[in-house]
């Protein structure tokens, strides 16, 4: 069966499975609950415990979560896998890296650490943004090495307007110079924003004094949006003058 474990923040959905889980366990338990999140915010993290007692799923539960994470794969901020057994654990380091959002395995012995890790405020990154939602305008402002989190906390912004609006009316990026990434799945996840929002981008400025950034604009008209302009530092508000025009 599967239950919820409450006293957990508002964006943290808390499951534990324990005896032989079902379909039924699924349609009656986490799936309602899950889809109510949805509901409220664009993000949800999971903590997932399976019990001492767990054991195992019929074979219309294990279609039922592998449904649930095919179709969710890209709402989930992070996950807290909270089990002893084996198979779970190697199961999740496997497939793991298919989720787009963080993911960790902890013994049960562990399972105040896995709460307070699932539960704990988003990182504030090294992407500080601003997002102008009545004129659907991104101000991008690194200051840093970016990080994957940071394009989880910009898409977690932007996507209900674009699903509620339509494309952004543009991007400002305002930069003393491109910061890099972190690692690679910062990389990576900046390839994936950057493929997701291009075509809802009307016009991108690049706000910046260096050579290498002034540079870009006529790589992101080819490539990516339909208008794009290099300003300087100190013409930032005509930058914005511009975009707002698109």
């Amino acid at each position: 069966m599967l239950k919820r474990i409450i006293d957990l923040p508002d964006n943290v959905l808390g499951i534990e499975a324990s005896g032989k889980v079902t379909a039924e366990d699924y349609q009656a338990v986490l799936v309602p609950e899950l889809e109510d999140k949805l509901r409220k915010i664009n993000k949800v993290r999971l903590l997932y415990v399976f019990g001492d007692t767990f054991d195992g799923y019929t074979g219309a539960a294990a279609w039922q979560d592998a449904k649930v994470g095919l179709t969710h794969l890209t709402q989930f901020d992070r996950i807290a896998v909270v089990t002893d057994v084996d198979w779970i654990r190697n199961s999740v380091k496997v497939f793991g890296f298919a989720m787009r959002g963080e993911v960790h395995v902890f013994a049960i012995d562990d399972l105040l650490e896995a709460r307070e890790w699932v539960s704990e405020p988003a990182s504030t990154g090294n992407l500080g943004f601003e997002f102008l939602d009545e004129q659907g305008i991104l101000i991008l402002q690194p200051h840093g090495e970016l990080n994957a989190t940071d394009f989880q906390r910009i898409a977690g912004e932007i996507d209900p307007h674009i699903k509620r609006v339509g494309d952004l009316t543009g991007v400002i990026i305002e930069a003393e110079h491109f910061p890099g990434w972190d690692d690679l799945s910062a990389f990576a996840a900046h390839f994936r924003f950057v493929k997701h929002h291009r075509n809802n981008v009307k016009r991108l400025a690049l706000v910046s004094n260096d050579h290498v950034m002034a540079a870009l604009p006529l790589l992101a008209k080819r490539f990516l949006v339909q208008e794009s302009r290099h300003f300087p530092i100190a013409k930032k508000t005509e930058a914005l003058a511009w975009v707002s025009q698109a």
